[in-house]
Formats: C-alpha cells, sequence, structure tokens
C-alpha cells in the first residue's frame, strides 16, 4: 500500500478539527507532526513509510515538548501570587481560637468563614498565628 501525501495532509486536518473539541494542545501538535510529513512527502514523493512514520512521530512528539518547556504560554509570575488563595492570604496573622483545638486538629472561624486548623492543642480563647498552609488546612502556633 502506497501512502500518498494527502492522506497525511487529511490527518492532519482531522487531528486539528479534533483539537478544538479536546483539551490540552496535544492533538495540535500531532496535527503538524502529519502536516509536515504530507508537506515532505509531496516534496520527495520516494519516502519509505518507515521514514515517514519516523518523520511523523519525531516532528509531533518534539513540537509537542517544545511547547509544553517553552515559556510564551505560561502564565507570567504576579507580584502577589496570593491574591486569589484565600488561605495564603492568612499567612502571619493572628486570630483567637474560638474552639479548642484537640488531637492536634480543630476550626477557627475567620470573617465568615471557618477554616480547619492544625497545630498544638490548645483551649479556646487563645491567640494563634497561622504560620502555613497545607492542602486546605491553616497551620497555627500559638502567640
Amino acid at each position: 500500500m502506497t501512502i500518498e501525501f494527502w492522506y497525511w495532509l487529511i490527518l492532519a486536518a482531522i487531528l486539528l478539527t479534533l483539537e478544538m473539541f479536546a483539551s490540552g494542545v496535544v492533538l495540535m501538535w500531532f496535527g503538524f507532526g502529519a502536516a509536515l510529513t504530507g508537506l515532505v512527502l509531496w516534496v520527495f514523493p520516494e519516502l519509505s513509510l518507515g521514514w515517514q512514520l519516523l518523520l511523523f512521530g519525531a516532528t509531533s512528539i518534539l513540537s509537542l515538548f517544545a511547547w509544553r518547556k517553552s515559556r510564551f504560554f505560561r502564565d507570567p509570575p504576579t507580584a502577589q501570587p496570593e491574591l486569589n488563595n484565600r488561605l495564603l492570604s492568612h499567612i502571619g496573622k493572628r486570630y483567637v481560637l474560638n474552639e479548642p483545638i484537640s488531637q492536634g486538629s480543630g476550626s477557627l472561624r475567620i470573617g465568615d468563614s471557618t477554616w480547619r486548623v492544625r497545630g498544638k492543642d490548645l483551649p479556646a480563647g487563645t491567640q494563634v498565628e497561622v504560620v502555613g498552609v497545607e492542602g486546605i488546612i491553616l497551620l497555627v502556633e500559638p502567640v
């Protein structure tokens, strides 16, 4: 069976169309590899199937990894990384426990929200400082 260049171009069109319905921007790079293979096969029609598959695989994988490593598509670092992370915004602040911490776990009411806290066993009414965050739990120490 002989694979013509337009087979690769059709595969590229299919992959690029599927990319519109998928997330992750992965199929686009395989579509790019198929299009490039089709163009190379158009220029060099005697290219064997093995070389075509090698070219397709290499260009697809290399372009995918190059895109993943590229800083062009990454979000730029912000001056305020805790801006939309309410937990990080509490680090360094002091609060009064309204419930005791027992067996290393408890809860703390801050404004209209209740947060799980972890720390030493402490009675209610103790002033604590948030020293860190572990997942969605505030780490506290007595002041």
